[in-house]
């Protein structure tokens, strides 16, 4: 069965908070999406098939449109959202944050082979959260600070590689992510939102 790329989507009105120093609301809106897009994009290119976990309605439109599975969010913490999503998954999944400006097909496609493989992938974020997880059934999830150590325990009886690049350490959470991610190899196309 192909892994099923599970992607949780914030409401793109919502999203970017800690970006309002250098965008206001509009821009912040427009960076989501845009990068959620860069993200369903690269799953594509890897083989994946697309799980959105929708935080209102317009996410909902928006990933029908990029012929995507969708889950409605249960509102309850990233946790309870990827644990709905991996609860529909019969087969291999991949959870892969919608904020990662760098990642590509190439990148998605190994994580694929891992999986199809019958072993588990994990990336750890820049600050020692977890960008991508990708396993086989349910494990406990633990998402927050600190998460890629919980989540690499919880994945301690599995055949596990982990993935170090900068393609998936880099999320777009503060205004030096943004210039950072902007000025590397595959971010120039973040250039209309520095300011």
């Amino acid at each position: 069965m192909n892994p099923i790329a599970v992607i949780p989507l914030k409401g793109f009105a919502v999203a970017k908070g800690r970006l309002a120093p250098v965008l206001d609301q509009q821009q912040r809106s427009s960076l989501a999406r845009t990068t959620a897009g860069h993200v369903v994009r690269a799953c594509a290119d890897g083989g994946l098939d697309i799980m959105i976990v929708a935080g209102d309605e317009a996410v909902a439109a928006w990933a029908v449109q990029h012929s995507a599975i969708v889950i409605p969010d249960p509102s309850q913490g990233l946790d309870a959202a990827c644990r709905v999503a991996i609860e529909q998954c019969d087969g291999p999944w991949i959870i892969v944050h919608g904020d990662l400006p760098l990642l590509d097909g190439a990148t998605m496609t190994d994580a694929r082979a891992t999986l199809a493989a019958g072993g588990s992938v994990i990336a750890p974020s820049r600050d020692g959260g977890t960008n991508l997880l990708g396993s086989h059934g349910r494990i406990r999830l633990s998402y927050g600070p600190g998460s890629f150590h919980r989540h690499l325990a919880a994945l301690s009886n599995l055949a596990t590689t982990v993935h170090i690049d900068i393609k998936t350490l880099i999320e777009l959470d503060t205004p030096g992510d943004l210039s950072a991610a902007a000025g590397l190899p595959g971010g120039a196309w973040l250039s209309p939102f520095l300011t």
